[in-house]
């Protein structure tokens, strides 16, 4: 099996450049043949990863980076039958590899996938949308969202708030922080939300959409437990809607939120879905894993199931 590295340019420098040091240091130790891509933009470890698995042949891709990097390698697979992914992480919040439950460090990680054939299959999930009247989609690990939640995650791609907290640590802190002035300031729309779960179907009119998120991992944004019990192999996917309540108000469920006690509070709403269509009266943003997928007013997510393949347990 062809063992290729993807890792992002941000793994050179600084804390991280130390992790990518051990982990060649590691390979070339033990005589691991491989190849290794570095990206240098946006989209690169997208064409990196469909080069890579595109040959019909069994690859073992490797990619570290943060959530953003992970994402787009996920949507350069071209084979996923043939392809063994084993995230690596080096980013701020890592959302996907606690919610898929891959513990210890980075070379941890690493040195279990080499050395154990076996793999787990989880779930993915999907967001499609129409783009210049051309239909897209858009693969996740983690999470997609449309309304806040995107917002909050176009903003820390550029934050330098985020830049100034990475140098402590606390990038994830970001997400929450951006949050709340965003929830002050953000339009919020109407919506007409259907769900399609285990053969049902149920239309839902909701007012004031403040934001809609499709959870695969628990937490997203750093740790915040949007759907604290998802799993990435139950077969489906779980909604968080929050809705119809005033600013302030959401303001003050904040706190339950980032506990997970959130449940149950009026205007948010957990659905457990195989498909989800929503329609907004307003265009908002839209994201995967973090990564900005664009303004729309009409998307659909869908569960993957049992997708993706990921060694390093």
């Amino acid at each position: 099996m062809e063992n290729v590295f993807i890792v992002n340019k941000a793994s050179r420098t600084g804390k991280a450049e130390g992790v990518w040091n051990k982990i060649e240091e590691y390979l070339k130790s033990e005589g691991v043949d491989y190849e290794v891509h570095f990206t240098a933009k946006a989209y690169d470890a997208t064409e990196f990863a469909k080069n890579a698995t595109s040959s019909g042949e069994d690859v073992h891709l490797f990619v570290m980076g943060g959530d953003g990097t992970l994402n787009e390698a996920l949507n350069g697979i071209a084979d996923f039958e043939h392809t063994l992914y084993t995230p690596l992480p080096s980013g701020s919040a890592n959302d996907f590899v606690k919610g898929i439950g891959l513990e210890g460090s980075t070379l941890d990680i690493l040195k279990r996938a080499l050395k154990d054939d076996g793999f787990k299959s989880i779930d993915i999930g999907k967001v499609t949308y129409n783009k210049d009247g051309e239909e897209q989609s858009r693969l996740f690990g983690v999470s997609s969202g449309i309304g806040v939640d995107a917002y909050v995650c176009l903003q820390a791609l550029t934050s330098k708030l985020k830049t100034f907290l990475n140098k402590f640590g606390l990038g994830s802190a970001t997400y929450g922080l951006l949050t709340v002035g965003d929830i002050f300031t953000m339009p919020f729309s109407d919506a007409v939300v259907t769900t399609y779960f285990d053969g049902e179907k149920e239309d839902r009119n909701i007012k004031s959409t403040i934001f809609a998120a499709a959870m695969n991992c628990p937490a997203e944004g750093g740790g915040i437990p949007m759907a604290p019990k998802a799993t990435v192999e139950s077969g489906y996917l779980t909604a968080f809607i929050a809705h119809d309540i005033s600013r302030i108000k959401c303001f003050g469920l904040l706190p339950f939120l980032v506990a997970g006690k959130h449940e149950g509070k009026k205007g948010f709403d957990l659905l457990k879905f195989n498909k989800l269509e929503i329609s907004m009266n307003d265009q908002m943003c839209v994201h995967a894993d973090g990564e900005h997928v664009g303004f729309y007013k009409k998307i659909t997510f869908e569960c993957l199931p049992s997708k993706l393949k990921i060694r390093g347990f």
